[in-house]
């Protein structure tokens, strides 16, 4: 499965991207991910890729996405076109208004709301693409994030994370 997630500079999605990847390989699950931003380290464009597989990969890069998850319409701007025709679309609905259908609800609204924090919206993200697609096992998620986040950010991330995938039970 190709997933791409795409933002605008410090939204965090290359570390959604970092934490995927190493919850598929927790799951013993080949990976690859990768990351384009632009030079702006805050508003820029931002993208993160990542391809899980139980095959071996041969691709270096996403290069038509199953799913496409936007955060800013920056980054949706960017690289809608690389999302597959019947590929899911999951977008924040306050930040992104897509010209096509799309599942979502309001991340960084959410990230605010339950952590204080709208830097944790990519963990609210995370959570919510887990729960709609089954991709990788939760618990394995909270498992690479807290490996990967700083440390001290352990608890506050995966209560955004987990805040993220109830809103994607629903």
């Amino acid at each position: 499965m190709q997933v791409r997630f795409a933002g605008i500079g410090g939204q965090g999605v290359v570390l959604a991207g970092v934490i995927l990847g190493e919850a598929a390989a927790i799951e013993g699950l080949n990976v690859v991910q990768t990351q384009d931003y632009s030079s702006a380290s805050r508003g820029g464009h931002s993208i993160s890729d990542v391809i899980i597989s139980k095959e071996p990969i041969y691709d270096v890069i996403v290069t038509k996405a199953d799913v496409l998850v936007a955060l800013a319409q920056l980054g949706y701007d960017t690289v809608k076109d690389e999302l597959k025709e019947d590929g899911l679309l999951i977008i924040d609905t306050d930040l992104v208004k897509p010209d096509r259908d799309y599942i979502g609800a309001p991340f960084t609204r959410l990230a605010e709301e339950s952590t204080g924090l709208a830097l944790t919206v990519n963990m609210v993200a995370l959570g919510y693409l887990v729960a709609k697609t089954g991709i990788v096992k939760k618990e394995n998620v909270e498992e690479a994030i807290r490996r990967r986040v700083p440390k001290g950010t352990e608890d506050i991330n995966i209560k955004a994370f987990r805040v993220g995938y109830e809103e994607g039970c629903r």
